[in-house]
């Protein structure tokens, strides 16, 4: 499985309190879009250079699964790319975007490490989310099985440059929890392409490349 098919993958999950690994990040999440009301934060992920186009990006399959999909991200050429192809992206900043609506879903993929102030990203969330809404997190794992071999082995550990922050389970529930948020479901992500490294992972589940969790709005609107 390559490409995309690999973001997809087969649906392993399982909710809480036994955390499900799966070898997917976003099909639980779109299986949640599915026919909701959804905004994508941070969607324009990278460029458009893939040469399947709209196909290979996540916000193509989160939009063809919502009943309405609106996508934020900050880079304005990339924005422009996929407004051309009939998307409903927007120029927009996570931590103070004010759209002046709400949604059933908000998808932050691959985003909240990037962000200056998190809380303030949860604070906007929170006020664009109906009554009950699900805010879906992907993150990078800091206690992956490649972080710690690179740190046993005194290796270096490659860090993407725009990263301003690590979480792992406990400190982004306590997060969550802050701003008015209950998660629900959580779920270890690896793509098991390397064999020894699938069966690491499925003997320590924490050795995963990934983690998500998916969180309630509470309290109210």
């Amino acid at each position: 499985m390559n490409g995309f098919g690999r973001l997809l993958g087969r649906p392993e999950w399982q909710p809480l309190p036994t955390w499900g690994v799966t070898n997917s990040k976003f099909a639980r999440i779109i299986e949640l879009c599915t026919g909701k009301d959804v905004l994508d934060c941070g969607c324009a992920g990278s460029g458009l250079d893939d040469p399947g186009g709209m196909a290979s990006t996540t916000h193509y399959h989160i939009a063809a699964a919502a009943r309405r999909c609106v996508g934020i991200d900050i880079m304005k050429d990339e924005v422009e790319k996929r407004r051309a192809a009939g998307y409903d992206v927007r120029v927009a900043n996570a931590e103070t975007m004010d759209l002046g609506e709400t949604f059933d879903v908000i998808v932050a993929g691959d985003l909240i490490e990037h962000l200056s102030n998190p809380g303030l990203f949860l604070e906007r969330a929170r006020l664009h989310l109906r009554r009950d809404g699900l805010l879906c997190i992907v993150t990078p794992n800091p206690w992956s099985m490649n972080a710690v071999a690179k740190a046993v082995l005194k290796i270096e550990t490659r860090i993407n440059p725009e990263h301003t922050c690590w979480f792992d389970p406990s400190t982004l529930k306590q997060l969550l929890q802050r701003y008015g948020f209950e998660p629900l479901e959580w779920y270890w992500q690896e793509y098991g392409v390397i064999p020894v490294a699938h069966l690491l992972v499925r003997l320590r589940h924490n050795l995963a490349s990934h983690f998500i969790a998916i969180a309630q709005k509470t309290g109210g609107d």
